[in-house]
């Protein structure tokens, strides 16, 4: 119910058009909502960096080729 009653404010929305919304729909609202709300003050945007960087899921060869003790093909 906080989020329903949470999307009612930001959306101006009735309590039946938030119900009758998709689901899908209704979490991509809540989502861009929060995110918008995140956006506005300093503390919020460095959450956000914070959860976009644990999101990278594939290796940045770059930095890791920095590593001590990597060695190209055919080094010795």
């Amino acid at each position: 119910m906080p989020n329903i009653a949470y999307l009612q404010r930001k959306t101006k929305m009735s309590f039946k058009e938030i119900m009758g919304l998709p689901y899908t729909v209704y979490l991509s609202l809540l989502r861009e909502n929060q995110i918008m709300d995140l956006k506005q003050t300093e503390e919020g945007r460095d959450y956000l960096a914070k959860v976009e960087r644990l999101k990278v899921t594939t290796p940045d060869f770059g930095k890791l080729s920095n590593l001590s003790g990597f060695k190209k093909a055919g080094e010795k």
